[in-house]
């Protein structure tokens, strides 16, 4: 199966918008550590970690139930309207409960990684987690409708927000705790543009009948696919978590530093997951093996090329940030970059498709081989951050990547049937 144009067309697309919010991250970290300090950049990095986290419980995977049936039902416009009607009630609810629970929780939280900072700079996040919850829904129902460029302008309005807040924050001397308002204020300028381009028109949104039995779905979708959501953002940011707990917030901000670079290069694959999925869901029901292998190498070649020529300009670029920042900052951190490199890259080939369960209709074996995979990663870095530090993190991290890949051929072969794996499949 050929990519067509409308595939490359939004891959350009979703690629400019990455090129906004990659570029916008880098600014925000550049301007933190130039500005602020290593410990304030930590301090954001784990305030980040914690609201992504956070997040994902708000949103319940509902985003993820509403993009596969969207894309399973494009040709019923007024069942998918009740579709995304009945997810965006879904999320509202659970946005406000998880808003307020981190809220109340924010202090604790702050104690646990040894940060009052941090603590602060979460409380401040919470009015955005309804928001995002919402937001995450409305991307969802443009996902399914492979309404990408649409798309690509919501993520960048979301990266540009960030960096605009934190760069007012940074110039205008205040505390590192105030770094988390950014969140909450983006989300607030995002949700009007996502209502006004994603929300369904004409729907009844009496709770009764099919909006009532598609509010049950979506939550029985949900409550399956949510360790998978959960888990999913906090994979690649299990060793910052992790080092937040052995080590001082100056040693996280020189490791979430180079670990930031390697997260934007992630991004790369993750745009063309994100353009796949609604065509995986045609060629899982039913299943064509042949046009769904064939559709498999393209995307994770290209995957897989993005991500090293990225990797391999990173790596050559990185030792002469020293000429703009602490050059013991940059350093430090080389060595576990070059190390996160190499495993993003092999992971890289899989990314396109480590959704494949969830786009089949089982977000419950999804979520399992999510936790396999996070479980792994959690005990590597368990064992090797208090022997290693820096280096045992990235090398932790790098070794769960290449696991990752190995499960999802294995799950491929058993759920699908595709005989050796995702790539030699026919």
């Amino acid at each position: 199966m050929k990519l067509d144009r409308k595939f490359w067309d939004d891959t350009v697309w979703n690629y400019g918008s990455l090129a906004v919010v990659a570029s916008s991250g880098l600014f925000i970290n550049f301007i933190i550590a130039g500005k602020m300090g290593a410990q304030a950049l930590g301090v954001f990095n784990q305030t980040y970690a914690v609201y992504v986290i956070a997040a994902q419980i708000a949103a319940m995977a509902v985003h993820d139930s509403v993009q596969k049936h969207v894309a399973q039902h494009e040709a019923d416009r007024n069942l998918c309207n009740v579709v995304s009607a009945a997810a965006l009630i879904h999320s509202a609810l659970t946005g406000l409960l998880c808003a307020l629970v981190v809220y109340v929780s924010s202090t604790l939280i702050g104690d646990v990684l040894d940060s009052p900072a941090t603590a602060t700079g979460i409380a401040l996040t919470a009015p955005g987690l309804f928001l995002f919850s919402v937001n995450k829904v409305l991307l969802g129902i443009l996902n399914g409708q492979r309404k990408m460029r649409f798309y690509a302008i919501g993520q960048a309005i979301r990266g540009f927000g960030i960096f605009l807040v934190c760069f007012a924050i940074a110039f205008n001397n205040m505390a590192a705790s105030w770094l988390g308002i950014s969140f909450t204020l983006t989300e607030a300028v995002l949700f009007p543009y996502l209502l006004f381009v994603g929300a369904p028109r004409t729907v009844n949104w009496r709770f009764e009948g099919e909006l009532k039995n598609w509010t049950r779905l979506h939550f029985s979708f949900g409550s399956r696919a949510f360790v998978n959501g959960l888990l999913s953002e906090a994979y690649i940011r299990v060793d910052v978590i992790m080092l937040g707990m052995f080590l001082s917030d100056e040693k996280v901000g020189i490791y979430s530093f180079a670990a930031m670079f390697v997260e934007g290069i992630y991004q790369l694959s993750v745009v063309i997951r994100t353009i796949s999925n609604p065509v995986l869901v045609k060629l899982l029901s039913p299943l064509d093996k042949l046009a769904l292998g064939a559709f498999v190498r393209r995307i994770s070649g290209l995957s897989f090329l993005a991500t090293a020529a990225a990797a391999t300009v990173l790596f050559v670029v990185f030792p002469y940030l020293d000429m703009v920042f602490n050059p013991e900052m940059i350093e430090a951190g080389y060595p576990a970059l070059m190390i996160l490199l190499g495993g993003m890259t092999v992971f890289s080939i899989f990314v396109p498709t480590d959704q494949i369960l969830l786009q089949a209709g089982w977000p419950g074996r999804q979520s399992l081989m999510m936790l396999m995979n996070i479980l792994l990663n959690v005990i590597l870095n368990f064992m090797f951050i208090p022997i290693y530090g820096l280096i045992g993190a990235a090398s932790a991290t790098a070794i769960s990547f290449v696991g990752a890949g190995l499960l999802l051929n294995v799950l491929a072969w058993r759920f699908l049937g595709l005989k050796g794996g995702l790539l030699v499949a026919k």
